[in-house]
C-alpha cells in the first residue's frame, strides 16, 4: 500500500494540474493545487506539504526559483519537476540543486505514482538515517549513506553488489529505470561520493568504501523489516 502524503501540484496549465491530480488521487494522498508559484509560496507558508511538483518552466517565479526557496523555507519538504523533454537539463540542474526527482512531459499516471512513491521512501530512508545508532561504523560511513536517499542510487548499489560488475545498459535493465539521462545523473553521483569506480571498459563497480556502505544498507534495511 503506498504511503499517503500531503502533496501540493503548481502548473500554470490546468489540464496538467488534473492530470497530476487524479494520478495521485487514485493513492489516496491529500491533493492542493496551485496556478502560479506566487500562490503555490503563499501556501507553503499556511501549510506543510510533504511532497511539490512544480512545472519548470512558469511565469514570474518558475519551478528553479520556487525549489531554492522551498529549500530555504522548508528544506523537508521533497521537491519533483516537471519538465518538458527540451527542458530536462533544466531539470537535471534543479536535482543538482536539491530536487528529488522529475517528470517529463509526456507522463503517464503509472509513471507519475511511481516517481512520488520513490521520493516518499527517499525521504523516510532519510528520516530512519537520522535517528541515533550505535554502530560506529554506520556512523562513520553516514555522510555516504545519507548520499544513498534517493531509491535508485540505492538500487544501483544493491544491484552490483550482487553482480561484481556492469555495463551502463546492464544497469539500466537490471534496476528497471528507463530514463538515461536520469540514471547518468545518479551514476555521476555515486561515483562522486567514491560508492562506484569504472574500469577501462567503462563497467561500473562498487569501490571498497561502497561495498562498506552496501553491508550497512543491507542492515538498515533488515531493521526496517523487523
Amino acid at each position: 500500500m503506498p504511503q499517503k502524503s500531503r502533496v501540493l501540484i503548481v502548473d500554470d496549465d490546468e489540464s496538467i494540474r488534473l492530470i497530476l491530480a487524479e494520478a495521485l488521487s487514485l493513492d489516496g494522498h491529500e491533493i492542493a493545487e496551485a496556478s502560479t508559484g506566487e500562490q503555490a509560496l503563499e501556501m507553503i507558508n499556511q501549510r506543510n506539504y510533504d511532497i511539490v511538483l512544480t512545472d519548470l518552466m512558469m511565469p514570474l517565479t518558475d519551478g528553479m526559483e520556487l525549489l531554492t526557496i522551498i529549500k530555504k523555507l522548508k528544506p523537508e519538504t521533497r521537491v519533483i519537476m516537471i519538465t518538458a523533454f527540451a527542458t530536462i537539463e533544466g531539470a537535471v540542474e534543479a536535482m543538482r540543486k536539491g530536487a528529488s526527482d522529475y517528470i517529463a512531459k509526456p507522463f503517464d499516471a503509472d509513471q507519475v505514482r511511481k516517481v512520488v512513491l520513490r521520493t516518499l521512501e527517499e525521504a523516510r530512508f532519510s528520516t530512519r538515517l537520522s535517528k541515533p545508532r550505535g554502530r560506529k561504523k554506520t556512523v562513520e560511513l553516514q555522510p555516504l549513506i545519507k548520499s544513498l536517499s534517493s531509491p535508485i542510487r540505492r538500487d544501483v548499489v544493491e544491484f552490483l553488489s550482487t553482480t561484481g560488475d556492469a555495463s551502463f545498459m546492464e544497469i539500466v535493465d537490471g534496476i528497471g529505470i528507463e530514463d538515461h539521462t536520469k540514471l547518468s545523473f545518479h551514476l555521476r553521483k555515486l561515483k562522486g561520493a567514491g560508492i562506484l569506480e569504472q574500469d577501462g571498459r567503462k563497467r561500473y563497480s562498487l569501490s571498497n568504501r561502497g561495498a562498506k556502505v552496501a553491508e550497512i544498507l543491507r542492515s538498515l534495511k533488515e531493521k526496517a523489516a523487523e
